[in-house]
């Protein structure tokens, strides 16, 4: 059990925050001054935009928030939300409150207040003293030294606050564990997006269900479900481990001209799935993000052309098109038009099976950093290991609205494109069936141990 120290209200002098309209979940985490407070909620529902409400009403009274998110991109963001309220923390004071500070990190008021937001590395919260919120903490590697950092921040005083929001991760972690074990010290708020509809937010449910990948996504995102990393082919903690901030998504063409060896994988879609290029740099031993593109119920002339125009970049070796099913008339033109640096692949079990041993390879070593993009994220955990009734290992990823893996097997296709030799042939191939064969990798990377560890291996089954 996580306990707290006594919880008791905090004497705040008897004024309220500005004059806003604010949704029912929104009210209630405002008027709840208890010192500990824990919410498990769903995304964009207005919960940063309280937390900054929060921090400017106490600055207003010479208090300091310091508020840690999960990246610089989240910190940066919310700061933006408390700049965008200033004006009315101007209107409240009557004309009496003023700026002293602005940075891209702080919020100095003339009452000596501070609103202070960071990135969530442990060394940047020591120092100082006052409120504190954790802002995503499911998302936030590290969270038990993050933890350990914080304590001494709000334990100087008895009315600092300590406050913990974030959408569920997966289970287990310090946020898990404070959700379903903290004592009544805590007070604890809930909110699905349902209960924020019901309380006046005027979300669409039915279109936010369209749009995400998948029913795993949807229950971990909207509805307040932590998430089974049990059968995960790539967990949550190690792709957080491997996000870069400084890194687009978004594949700027331009640029391209600039980099080295280029690599590339298409999953090719057409009504409902994407249709997802992603592009990489072979650097060295390591492999460098170049971005991604993503097409939505594009017609295949419009596809080849986006795949046409990369394959005329100078510095693209190679680009790997999945040509199952859809793709196959697709990958004939390509390869018409461009020649052998144009590679179709039919993804049948085994393929996909090197595929799931290579990426989780790369992974674990460390080679690629990806950009903190939380749909790429999602669609990367997205496919989870599975034996079948038969005793066949599978790779699978959900099917529910729409959602195939396809960002997952864009990337996969790409590093498979660089391990590819100059015969178009997989010279290097990873995972069981090499095993079973009894050879060994001549390849750089070995073998996850954890895909080699399997009980016993039968041929895969059906793919996703």
């Amino acid at each position: 059990m996580i306990v707290g120290v006594a919880s008791a209200p905090i004497q705040r002098a008897p004024a309220e925050p500005p004059a806003l309209a604010w949704w029912d979940h929104q009210r209630r985490w405002l008027e709840d001054h208890s010192r500990l407070r824990v919410c498990c909620k769903a995304r964009q529902i207005g919960m940063s935009t309280a937390v900054a409400t929060e921090a400017l009403h106490a600055a207003v009274y010479g208090e300091t928030t310091v508020v840690v998110s999960a990246s610089q991109r989240q910190a940066s963001e919310l700061l933006r939300k408390a700049t965008q309220l200033l004006p009315l923390v101007t209107v409240a004071g009557g004309g009496a409150l003023m700026v002293n500070r602005q940075s891209a990190e702080e919020i100095d008021l003339s009452t000596g207040g501070r609103l202070i937001s960071l990135p969530s590395a442990a060394a940047t919260v020591q120092g100082y003293t006052g409120h504190v919120v954790i802002d995503e903490a499911a998302w936030i590697p590290d969270m038990d030294r993050l933890w350990m950092a914080i304590v001494p921040t709000i334990s100087t005083r008895s009315g600092y606050r300590l406050s913990v929001v974030s959408t569920p991760g997966p289970r287990a972690g310090m946020f898990h564990r404070l959700w379903n074990e903290a004592d009544s010290s805590w007070s604890r708020h809930r909110v699905t997006i349902y209960d924020a509809r019901a309380g006046g937010a005027p979300h669409d449910i039915e279109a936010l269900r369209a749009a995400v990948a998948d029913e795993a996504t949807w229950r971990a995102a909207y509805e307040c479900q932590f998430v089974d990393e049990s059968h995960a082919l790539l967990p949550y903690d190690l792709l957080l481990a491997r996000v870069d901030e400084t890194l687009s998504y978004h594949l700027n063409v331009t640029t391209l001209s600039e980099a080295g060896d280029l690599y590339a994988g298409y999953d090719v879609g057409r009504k409902h799935d994407l249709s997802v290029l992603v592009v990489l740099e072979r650097v060295g031993e390591a492999y460098r993000w170049r971005g991604a593109v993503e097409l939505r119920q594009a017609p295949f002339d419009e596809q080849f052309e986006l795949l046409s125009s990369v394959l005329k970049v100078r510095g693209l070796r190679r680009l790997q098109i999945d040509q199952s099913g859809l793709g196959m008339q697709l990958a004939e033109e390509l390869v018409r038009k461009h020649g052998s640096c144009v590679e179709p692949v039919t993804m049948t079990a085994p393929v996909k099976e090197s595929l799931a041993s290579l990426i989780l390879s790369v992974f674990q070593r460390g080679l690629l950093r990806i950009p903190d993009h939380r749909p790429l994220i999602d669609d990367l955990h997205s496919v989870a290991r599975s034996v079948t009734l038969s005793g066949n290992v599978r790779y699978a990823a959900p099917r529910e609205a729409g959602s195939h893996a396809d960002r997952w097997t864009a990337l996969a296709l790409a590093l498979q494109a660089i391990d590819t030799g100059p015969s178009g042939k997989m010279e290097f191939i990873f995972g069981p069936p090499l095993k079973s064969a009894g050879l060994k990798p001549s390849h750089r990377h070995e073998p996850p141990p954890s895909l080699y560890a399997l009980d016993s291996y039968d041929p895969p089954g059906t793919g996703w």
